[in-house]
C-alpha cells in the first residue's frame, strides 16, 4: 500500500480524477430516493445508512453521535498529521422538508432529465451533501495526510430548529476542539453566503375579563386590547426596523405569524395570544429584541399589560446572525477554489434564510454558506439540480480543503 501524502503540492486534479465520472450524481440520486422526514420513514436513519456504508466501505473512520432517541449525526473524519481541532469541517443536513403531491416528478424517484436531478432533497441539500461525501472519499483514496484532521458532519434536524448542528457544535466547543471553518452545502449557486439574519420568536399573550356577551360592560376583550397592541407594534417597530441595516441583509423584519384568542361567540374573551418573530441583523440580541416588545407594551398597555414568554425553542437553541468576514483565510480559499472551477469569482453574498453555519459560528467555529443548486428550488414542487453543479461542488469541496492544508502547512 503506498504511503500517505501531505497535502501540500498534491495535485487537485489528479485527486478529483479518483472518484469516476458519474459517482458524485449517483450518491446525490441515491440518497434523493431515501425519503428522510417523519417519523414513518424513520426520520433520517436510511440516508445515514447509505452514507455510512459508503464511507465504511473506503475505510474512513466514522461514528453516530445520538441527538434524540431515534435521530443521529453522522461524523466522518479524514485523520491529520497532528489530533485536536478539525482544519475543516465539510457540514450538511440529512433531513428534507415532507414532498407535496404537486411535486413535477414522482419525490423520490430521483429521475435525471434535462441535465437536472429531480426530486425532494436534490437541492436542499442531498446534492451538495454527497459533493461533500464524494469530497472525503476522494482525499481518502489519495492518501492525503492533511495537517489536522478534515471532518465530515451530516446532521439531522436541520428543518426542525437545527438541533443537529446545536448538539454537534455544543460537544465540539465542550472538548475544546471547534473546527477552524465549516463550509455548510446548502444551496448557493456556488457563490459564498458570509452573513444571513437571525431568528427570535416570542409569544405575547394579552389579558382581559371573561363576561357575558350580553353584558360585555362587566368584562375587559383581550382580543380588543391585543388588536390595540398590534396595530402599535406595526407602528412603533417599523421605526426600529428603518433605524437597522445590513450592507449584505438589508433591514430587518417583523411577523406576526399566528393569533388565538376567545373561547365563545358569546363569551368576552379573557386572553388572546398571538406570536412574533424577528429576522434580525448581525449586532442585534435577543435581550434588544425584548426590551423593544416591552417597551411598546408598556406604552400602549401599561406596565405588565401582557405576558411575552420566548419561544421554547429559542430558549433550548439561539438562533443568531451569520456573519463572517470575506477576507478570513478560509472564505479566501473557498473562493478560490469555486474560481478556479467555474472560471468566475463567487459572490460574496447575504442570505433571506437561516442555515446551521450560524449555529456552529456562536459555538467558535467561523462557517461560510457554498454548496450546489439555488435556495428557489428548495422545498418547491420542481425542486431539482443542475447534475454538473454537483460535480462542481465535489471539485470545489476537494480543492477548497487542500488549500486550506497549504495554509495551515504555512503557505
Amino acid at each position: 500500500m503506498s504511503e500517505r501524502r501531505t497535502a501540500t503540492g498534491t495535485d487537485p486534479a489528479q485527486v478529483e480524477a479518483l472518484v469516476a465520472p458519474g459517482e458524485v450524481v449517483e450518491l446525490a440520486r441515491q440518497l434523493v430516493t431515501i425519503p428522510s422526514y417523519g417519523p414513518d420513514h424513520s426520520w433520517e436513519s436510511g440516508v445515514a445508512s447509505a452514507l455510512e456504508a459508503a464511507l465504511a466501505a473506503e475505510g474512513i473512520p466514522l461514528r453516530r453521535q445520538v441527538v434524540t432517541s431515534d435521530r443521529a449525526n453522522l461524523i466522518a473524519a479524514l485523520p491529520g498529521d497532528e489530533q485536536g481541532p478539525p482544519l475543516l469541517m465539510l457540514n450538511g443536513h440529512m433531513d428534507t422538508v415532507p414532498p407535496s403531491s404537486a411535486m413535477r416528478w414522482p419525490p423520490f424517484a430521483a429521475k435525471i432529465a434535462g441535465g437536472r436531478l429531480w426530486g425532494r432533497g436534490a437541492a436542499d441539500m442531498k446534492g451538495g451533501l454527497a459533493a461533500m461525501v464524494m469530497a472525503l472519499i476522494a482525499l481518502h483514496r489519495a492518501r492525503v495526510r492533511p495537517p489536522r484532521p478534515i471532518m465530515l458532519a451530516a446532521v439531522v434536524m436541520e428543518e426542525m430548529g437545527n438541533s443537529g448542528a446545536s448538539a454537534l457544535a455544543r460537544e465540539m466547543a465542550g472538548a475544546g476542539t471547534p473546527a477552524s471553518l465549516a463550509i455548510v452545502g446548502e444551496p448557493t449557486g456556488l457563490n459564498l453566503v458570509t452573513a444571513h439574519k437571525g431568528v427570535d420568536r416570542y409569544r405575547i399573550t394579552v389579558f382581559g375579563r371573561a363576561a357575558h356577551a350580553a353584558a360585555p360592560e362587566r368584562g375587559v376583550n383581550a382580543i380588543v386590547r391585543a388588536s390595540r397592541l398590534i396595530a402599535a407594534l406595526d407602528e412603533d417597530l417599523a421605526r426600529v426596523v428603518r433605524a437597522q441595516t445590513h450592507p449584505l441583509l438589508g433591514r430587518p423584519s417583523y411577523n406576526i405569524g399566528t393569533i388565538s384568542g376567545g373561547v365563545s361567540r358569546n363569551t368576552v374573551p379573557d386572553r388572546c395570544t398571538f406570536q412574533i418573530e424577528k429576522r434580525y441583523l448581525p449586532g442585534d440580541s435577543s435581550e434588544l429584541i425584548r426590551a423593544e416588545l416591552e417597551a411598546v407594551v408598556e406604552r400602549t398597555l401599561g406596565p405588565g399589560g401582557a405576558e411575552i414568554v420566548h419561544e421554547d425553542d429559542f430558549d433550548r437553541i439561539t438562533h443568531p446572525p451569520l456573519d463572517i468576514a470575506g477576507e478570513q483565510p478560509g472564505v479566501r480559499a473557498l473562493a478560490a477554489a469555486v474560481a478556479e472551477v467555474t472560471g468566475r469569482r463567487p459572490a460574496l453574498i447575504g442570505w433571506p434564510a437561516f442555515t446551521d453555519a450560524a449555529i456552529l459560528q456562536v459555538h467558535g467555529m467561523p462557517a461560510v454558506v457554498c454548496g450546489p443548486g439555488s435556495l428557489e428550488a428548495a422545498h418547491a414542487d420542481d425542486e431539482s439540480i443542475p447534475t454538473d453543479e454537483i460535480n462542481a461542488a465535489f471539485r470545489v469541496y476537494v480543492r477548497a480543503a487542500l488549500r486550506i492544508c497549504a495554509q495551515a502547512a504555512g503557505e
